[in-house]
């Protein structure tokens, strides 16, 4: 019975660790992870597209620490966001066609599965969300304004984030 329990804990927890988001750079246009345009000295467009299991919060915070990473590695202490938005894909999927009623006259009436036929309604339908969060920004140096909601100082954003990355 110990066996088993153990078994299981294990079980739980590398399906655990396997889910967590993990901060990393897109190999191309279509993947997941951060990447960054220079626009001009001193501005970038910067996103963070986040896979099924990324929470939207995850994501932004991902797109502000990658935002903190391009202010210092180029040698600015503060960076501005000019323009963000986050969007959110949804995609709807059904588990199994399979069993799909042909449609008669007569029996319940069931939701159109295409070409005359009908889905048997305990067809389990998923709902999968991925955020992607893109921003433009500038790069500055000195000491930042208090007074500018936009602005955040690169160092700060760094030590209030680093806990939460999980790197590749």
């Amino acid at each position: 019975m110990k066996r088993l329990l153990v078994g299981a804990f294990l079980a739980f927890g590398i399906a655990a660790c396997a889910s967590v988001p993990v901060y990393e750079a897109a190999q191309d246009q279509n993947d997941f992870g951060y990447a960054e345009q220079k626009i001009e000295t001193g501005k970038y467009r910067v996103s963070y597209n986040g896979d099924a299991s990324t929470p939207r919060a995850t994501v932004e915070n991902f797109l502000l620490y990658r935002m903190s990473e391009i202010t210092l590695d180029n040698g600015y202490d503060y960076f501005k966001v000019i323009e963000t938005d986050t969007e959110c894909h949804t995609e709807y999927r059904t588990k199994d066609l399979e069993p799909c009623l042909h449609r008669s006259g007569y029996g319940p009436m069931f939701p159109y599965c295409g070409y005359g036929y009908v889905c048997n309604p305990s067809q389990a339908i998923s709902e999968t969300k991925r955020y992607e969060a893109v921003a433009f920004i500038t790069l500055h140096m000195g000491e930042k304004p208090e007074s500018d909601a936009y602005t955040f100082s690169a160092r700060s954003v760094q030590e209030s984030l680093q806990a939460d990355l999980v790197r590749d």
